[in-house]
């Protein structure tokens, strides 16, 4: 049987009495929720990665294989996340469930990675990415979209700290906005008779050797990017208005949605170019609408795409705060970082201190990456490696929890538990074994601050310890 505490701890975790107050109002409905989902994952995967996929794989079927198949499992995710969220609808998301599945550590160790990787690399690449694109319509050299970035960044934070509905205002017409120019890339090539059939081939590779599977690890690893930020509306639960129905029923239809979208994008992508031209290309937007309306589309499509990574950035801005927020309100982060503005009502200390880490790391990547979309593909592969880890961690937590506390209100469980939340873990799994062996150096660096965070916690423990026995 239970104790009162560790049920308590579902509802209202361990929290210091200076933060006890620290809580958010919820002022998100369902429309917010799936376009948090929606505008969370369309971003820059879908415009720069495509040419990644095409390299690796070669041929069309198994291109929309593992974009359908990705999609797929991440919906599986989501339908794990939904029953974790609707469980325990607080500020943090996969913080909450890690530490209710697992205790304090790995939870810890979530919030520790998810700052200095997984969010700020996200923000990092998505302003980088919208940058890169702005260059397209006016000149900017590589010190004119660094500016522009870290302008995006810092512009996006004072928008979220100063109130959280200008934020999600902010997400609902970029998302709108976004799915609608990926409309157009998807219709617009057909109605105007600009589609070749001839274009498809190679539709199967020659042979299913060693090297097709090695090319769909590689392809998988590129394809997780684009669906990154699947887990992004767990953190504002808090906030969620009727969180037992608006939670699921937002991450199923932002899914459905997202999945849709990317595969009719990317038959419209190959029916329009060639494949080697797709391979090749950094701009595959662009490059669709060249076809369609010459020069002046290119430009027209540029803009579409900065609307959409400029709204998967504040996104991310949305979510990235309340991760923090709560591991403060919990007592493993400094407890400035749980203040709610008495003025505004978010948690404004948590976005600033988001705002700076995430500048001085698009700082440190454009000065260590030759250009500008360098700089983009090795802050995305930083966070898919952080994401594979803490992710797969969170999703396993609805068997542990099922097992661990069979007791909890679960107003939703997860459709075809338990075989759906399996389906993403086996293919996280094989992601993660693929990534570290093509991308060893920087995986190594990132495992390494995980590492470095396990000893921060172990010192700032045995620290808080004794401060409690010398009072």
């Amino acid at each position: 049987m239970p104790s009162a505490e560790s049920a308590a701890e579902v509802s209202q975790p361990p929290i210091s009495d200076a933060a006890e107050i620290a809580t958010l109002p919820r002022v998100l409905g369902l429309f917010s929720a799936v376009t948090v989902v929606v505008g969370s994952i369309i971003g820059s995967g879908i415009f720069l990665k495509t040419g990644n996929v095409a390299t690796a794989l070669g041929s069309f079927g198994p291109i929309i294989g593992v974009w359908i198949g990705v999609g797929l499992v991440t919906l599986c995710g989501s339908l794990a996340l939904a029953e974790l969220a609707a469980m325990a609808p607080r500020a943090g998301g996969p913080y909450v469930y890690l530490r209710m599945a697992y205790g304090r550590l790995p939870a810890f160790l979530w919030g520790w990675t998810e700052f200095w990787v997984v969010r700020a690399g996200s923000l990092g690449a998505l302003s980088c990415a919208s940058a890169i694109y702005l260059a397209q319509v006016v000149e900017l050299d590589r010190l004119g979209q660094e500016i522009v970035a870290i302008a995006i960044v810092i512009g996006l934070s004072i928008i979220n700290y100063l109130s959280t509905r200008w934020g999600a205002s902010v997400q609902n017409v970029t998302a709108l906005i976004k799915v609608g120019f990926l409309g157009a890339i998807i219709v617009l090539p057909m109605l105007m008779g600009k589609t070749e059939m001839a274009n498809l081939d190679p539709v199967w590779p020659a042979s299913a050797g060693l090297g097709l599977w090695k090319g769909l690890g590689i392809a998988m690893v590129a394809v997780l990017w684009p669906y990154d930020g699947w887990i992004n509306i767990a953190p504002v639960a808090e906030e969620i208005r009727e969180p037992q129905r608006n939670l699921p029923l937002g991450m199923g239809l932002g899914m459905l949605i997202v999945i849709v979208v990317y595969v009719g994008a990317n038959i419209s992508y190959h029916l329009t170019l060639p494949m080697a031209h797709v391979a090749g290309s950094q701009a595959i937007a662009s490059d669709v609408f060249q076809v369609l309306f010459g020069e002046k589309g290119a430009k027209i499509a540029a803009l579409g795409v900065m609307c959409s990574t400029f709204g998967a950035v504040n996104s991310n801005m949305l979510t990235g705060p309340r991760i923090y927020f709560a591991m403060a309100r919990d007592g493993l982060l400094p407890a400035a970082i749980c203040r709610v503005h008495g003025s505004h009502q978010t948690p404004s200390n948590a976005i600033i201190i988001q705002a700076v880490w995430t500048t001085l790391l698009l700082l440190a990547f454009y000065a260590w990456k030759e250009s500008p979309k360098d700089a983009f593909d090795g802050l995305t592969d930083s966070v898919i490696l952080g994401g594979l880890i803490f992710y797969s961690m969170t999703v396993a937590a609805v068997y542990v929890l099922r097992r661990k506390r069979p007791d909890l209100p679960r107003p939703y469980r997860t459709w075809g538990y338990p075989l759906t939340p399996l389906l993403l873990l086996i293919a996280y799994g094989g992601a993660l074994v693929s990534l570290l062996v093509e991308q060893w150096q920087q995986s190594t660096g990132v495992l390494a601050l995980i590492a470095a965070g396990t000893v921060f916690y172990a010192v700032s423990s045995r620290s808080e310890r004794a401060r409690k026995l010398a009072d």
